[in-house]
């Protein structure tokens, strides 16, 4: 049977840093990783000064609907074309990722527990809870060195950020089944995530 483990926590905590160290661990064979980042919204029909005043950190930035519909396919043994999204430009790219289902289904981003709906849908859920200050820093050097924005930029888009994962993420913190500490070295975080895994599993 499979099983659907969700990750969440605030901008820059680690979660996508652990969910792709779970993968390592498990193996491409037994787990699969749907990032939600991937299902944010086309923008191409927005001018681009339009789309930078986008909350993209808001529920409804999202095609929190395709994202359900593809985890849905997953756990019921579909495999899905997961879309492509380019954070530079804010639009979809043409190209899609298949993604072919697994006995273990990860989910990690910001808003992966922002609905009720998605929240039934995990087994298991994950926060990632990390310092403020180190989230910031982790936030700075990323979207300098990956996404090429300049630090007034950033700033705007961590305000957002912060004040939509107050209203919207920190859900999944008070339905968590585990919390993990974010400042930790992820070898760490990915053992004790297994070793929770293999515990609820009886093993």
């Amino acid at each position: 049977m499979r099983r659907v483990i969700a990750i969440a926590g605030g901008s820059g905590s680690g979660k996508s840093t652990l969910a792709a160290a779970l993968v390592a661990s498990m193996g491409d064979d037994n787990a699969a990783l749907l990032p939600i980042d991937a299902y944010y919204h086309d923008l191409a029909h927005l001018a681009p000064e339009e789309r930078e005043v986008v909350n993209f950190d808001h529920p409804d930035a999202l095609d929190l609907d395709l994202f359900a519909e593809h985890l849905g396919a997953l756990r019921s043994g579909r495999a899905i074309e997961c879309p492509t999204y380019d954070f530079t430009t804010h639009c979809r790219q043409a190209d899609t990722i298949s993604i072919a289902p697994r006995e273990t289904i990860l989910v990690e981003g910001i808003l992966v527990a922002s609905r009720a709906d998605l929240r039934a849908a995990f087994d298991i859920e994950i926060f990632v809870s990390t310092d403020a200050a180190l989230r910031w820093r982790r936030r700075l050097q990323r979207d300098q060195q990956e996404r090429g924005r300049d630090l007034v930029s950033i700033e705007r888009f961590w305000a957002r950020a912060e004040a939509t994962f107050t209203q919207w993420g920190a859900l999944a913190a008070e339905t968590a089944d585990l919390v993990v500490d974010g400042s930790q070295d992820v070898a760490v975080m990915t053992r004790l995530v297994t070793d929770y895994l293999s515990h609820m599993s009886g093993k």
